[in-house]
């Protein structure tokens, strides 16, 4: 008799220091969600989260940068259509003791004489033919510069896709959060009534207990969502560049956009695709490289002009003092007759180049097929799974309700509600992670076919 007071004295006990736990645990919940309340205090739009990031962020910076140097290169004297004007100076003094005799016997001794000699001159220098290399480096640089303009695209494209999927990232987590919080609800409400059963003399310590753990594990999990959607916050303001504990608050809706055919998607994606463009590029520079190298097979004309003045001044030697100006000018011509087949090489290798840049023309564009019908399937098969799921969420929080009903009058037991409280946990989960996948996937979609700066309205100065 002592021993089953005594076993019922423990359980008794176990059940109230587990309650105590609960409700600790269950203070923690509420308290972060308090915390995440009140520090959500900025209300910040798709729009505007773009515009402060665009401006902003420190990649898209560095490649603007990497892109103005690029349009700086593209000039016609780097690309050597321009002459070259260079002015030389020189100022020379001279301190020297000499002794000379000439064949006509005379004899000069000269004792530390002075000698100065002033030099001035511009010399200006001219290619005027080159084997049409000059033209081939203005186009090179050309190609650059749209190289470095579509490198700043990519990186916009990025950095656009980044922040919208960071966006509705946080939407959803948003939402998980919500759903845990209703399996925590709805686990405290079948505690409660477990142990009023229990006071009353109608239920069983193990209904009370299991009702104890499965509220631990919702407690648990909404715990984890809070965390998740925390750091998901960090990393939000991370794209922004803003400190990671910047309070905001955003929409809770995730909006999907209807399909477009992957006929029509695969006709811009091929079109205006950022990658499949820069590799087209680089073939281009390919291509060039190939006429670069037969410049090398021509004669290079060049035109020298230029103007001296120059003075002697001398306490020794023939001339006393001597002054000369004026303008030079003339033509050279430079041909090489053989330098070991060394064009020839060259202009072989820039043909093996230019037919390597042609198959990843051709590798790029089959990748970007196969992406783009990858990710289209994926959108619509997300796109019918939300309508499932919808249906699906629907009937199960029916379904809830009046499991519910029944627990408390005791037509059901534990583990049924149980397992139809799952259920509706499992679907809206299932609801909220495929709504985010068809986005994923909508973003995804707009970047391959190079629609993401076009649809994404923002007010920034790129």
């Amino acid at each position: 008799m002592q021993n089953a007071r005594s076993k019922a004295q423990t359980v008794k006990f176990d059940i109230q220091n587990s309650t105590f736990n609960i409700r600790y645990s269950i203070f923690i919940c509420l308290s972060l969600i308090h915390v995440s309340m009140v520090s959500a205090q900025e209300a910040i739009t798709l729009k505007e989260a773009l515009t402060l990031g665009l401006k902003n962020n420190y990649t898209i910076l560095l490649q603007q940068n990497d892109a103005l140097v690029a349009a700086n290169n593209n000039t016609l004297g780097n690309s050597g259509f321009l002459p070259s004007l260079d002015l030389n100076a020189s100022q020379n003094n001279t301190i020297s003791t000499t002794h000379q005799e000439q064949f006509s016997g005379t004899v000069k001794d000269v004792s530390n004489g002075k000698s100065n000699a002033l030099n001035v001159g511009a010399q200006l220098n001219w290619t005027l033919f080159d084997g049409l290399n000059m033209f081939v480096n203005k186009r090179m640089f050309g190609v650059l510069e749209e190289l470095g303009e579509n490198g700043t695209r990519i990186v916009l494209e990025g950095t656009v896709s980044d922040i919208c999927l960071s966006y509705y990232s946080i939407v959803q987590l948003k939402k998980l959060v919500r759903v845990a919080q209703d399996a925590v609800d709805l686990s405290m409400q079948r505690k409660r009534i477990a142990g009023a059963k229990v006071s009353l003399g109608a239920g069983s310590q193990l209904m009370l207990l299991q009702s104890t753990v499965d509220l631990n594990a919702d407690s648990t999990r909404l715990i984890r969502q809070l965390v998740m959607l925390a750091n998901a916050r960090a990393d939000f303001n991370q794209l922004l560049c803003r400190e990671p504990a910047t309070p905001f608050e955003i929409n809770d809706s995730i909006l999907l956009s209807v399909p477009k055919p992957y006929d029509s998607l695969l006709n811009e994606a091929l079109k205006q695709n950022s990658r499949l463009t820069a590799v087209r590029l680089n073939q281009d520079l390919t291509r060039l490289g190939v006429r670069q190298a037969q410049s090398g097979r021509y004669p290079q004309l060049n035109f020298n002009a230029g103007y001296g003045y120059s003075t002697l001044n001398s306490q020794s030697g023939f001339l006393q003092y001597n002054q000369s100006y004026g303008p030079s000018y003339g033509l050279s011509l430079t041909y090489n007759l053989f330098n070991g087949f060394n064009v020839n090489r060259a202009v072989k290798n820039a043909k093996i180049i230019m037919n390597s840049g042609e198959i990843e023309v051709e590798e790029a564009g089959l990748t970007l097929k196969n992406s783009l019908f990858k990710i289209h399937q994926e959108f619509n098969a997300n796109l019918e799974i939300v309508k499932m799921q919808l249906a699906n969420v629907g009937v199960a929080r029916e379904n809830v309700a009046i499991a519910f009903e029944k627990y408390q009058l005791g037509s059901i037991n534990d583990i049924e509600l149980r397992e139809i409280q799952q259920k509706l946990i499992d679907a809206e989960y299932q609801l909220i992670s495929s709504q985010f996948e068809a986005k994923k996937a909508e973003v995804e979609l707009d970047r391959l076919s190079g629609e993401l700066l076009g649809r994404i309205v923002f007010a920034v100065n790129l």
